[in-house]
């Protein structure tokens, strides 16, 4: 792989990894306020104008990531 490709795909890496924190700000954000797992959901799906059944895998997969980080 030259090193063009892979500093692209080290900056997509790093992009993916801040939405990921950010939406788990969010998240927690939002559990604070009191909202219930569907209407988080139902927020991500709007943020990030995706499905909810696409909005639910991503919230179980930030959420699982955040629960590995605790261990």
């Amino acid at each position: 792989m030259n090193l063009q490709m892979r500093l692209k795909d080290e900056w997509r890496l790093g992009l993916s990894e801040g939405r990921d924190e950010t939406m788990l700000s969010v998240i927690h954000t939002l559990q604070m306020q009191g909202q219930t797992q569907k209407q988080i959901v139902e927020t991500i799906a709007l943020m990030q104008k995706s499905s909810l059944a696409a909005a639910q895998r991503y919230y179980e997969q930030v959420a699982q990531s955040d629960n590995r980080g605790e261990e």
